[in-house]
C-alpha cells in the first residue's frame, strides 16, 4: 500500500534499497559463515549461476584484475570451495567449478528459495512478475553499467579528497551520458527490453 505523499516511482526506489540492503546483509553474514570475504562469496555466486568459469571469465564478470582472481582462485581452493579442471578438448582452457562440498552447502542455503518464490509470486498475476522480473534484469544492467563508469575514475592511492570529488563528477558526467542514451533507446521503443540496455 502506497503513502499518500509517495508516488509509485518513489514506492518502489525505497523498496529497492530496503531489497539491497537486506540482501547486503545476508550475504555478509554468509561470507562469515563461509569463512570468506564478500568478494570471494560474490565470486562463488558468479561460477553458481554459469555451472563453471574459467579465470578470465571470473575476472571479466566480478570487475577483479587476472591477479587478483587468481589469489582468490588459490584461496577459495585451498578453503574446499573451487576445484579446477582441465578443458577435456583445449587443455590450455582451465575451467573454475564448485566442489560437492560448495554445492552441499549452497543446497541447504539457498535450497528454499524455489518455496519462498512461490510464496512470494502468488501474490502476483503473471503480468505483475513480468513487469517485475524486466524492472529488475534492467536495474542489474543499469548498475552493471554504473559499475564499470564508475571503476574508469577510481582515484590512485593517495589522491585525497579533490582527485575523489574530481572522479565523482567525471562519473556523474558520464551517467548523465548514459540516461540521455537510455532516454533515445526509450523514444526508439527498446527500453521495455533489457537486452537493449547492452553489458
Amino acid at each position: 500500500m502506497r503513502a499518500d505523499d509517495m508516488s509509485i516511482a518513489d514506492e518502489l526506489k525505497h523498496a529497492v534499497r530496503q531489497d539491497q540492503v537486506a540482501n547486503s546483509r545476508f550475504e555478509d553474514v554468509l561470507a562469515r559463515f563461509l569463512g570468506i570475504n564478500r568478494t570471494d562469496s560474490r565470486c562463488i555466486d558468479l561460477i553458481a549461476q554459469h555451472g563453471r568459469l574459467t579465470a578470465g571469465q571470473l575476472a571479466d564478470r566480478s570487475g577483479l584484475t587476472s591477479g587478483a582472481v587468481t589469489v582468490m582462485i588459490d584461496r577459495l581452493e585451498q578453503a574446499g570451495y573451487v576445484a579446477r579442471h582441465r578443458d577435456t578438448g583445449d587443455r590450455r582452457k582451465v575451467w573454475v567449478e564448485l566442489t560437492g562440498h560448495a554445492l552441499a552447502i549452497g543446497k541447504s542455503i539457498y535450497g528454499q528459495f524455489e518455496d519462498i518464490g512461490d510464496v512470494l509470486s502468488s501474490e502476483f498475476s503473471p503480468d505483475e512478475l513480468e513487469a517485475v522480473a524486466r524492472y529488475l534484469l534492467m536495474s542489474a544492467k543499469l548498475n552493471t553499467a554504473r559499475a564499470k563508469l564508475l571503476e574508469k575514475h577510481v582515484p590512485e592511492a593517495g589522491m585525497g579528497r579533490e582527485g575523489r570529488m574530481s572522479g565523482a563528477s567525471a562519473f556523474e558526467r558520464d551517467v548523465r551520458g548514459l540516461i540521455t542514451e537510455l532516454q533515445a533507446t526509450q523514444s526508439a521503443g527498446k527500453i521495455s527490453d533489457p537486452e537493449a540496455l547492452g553489458d
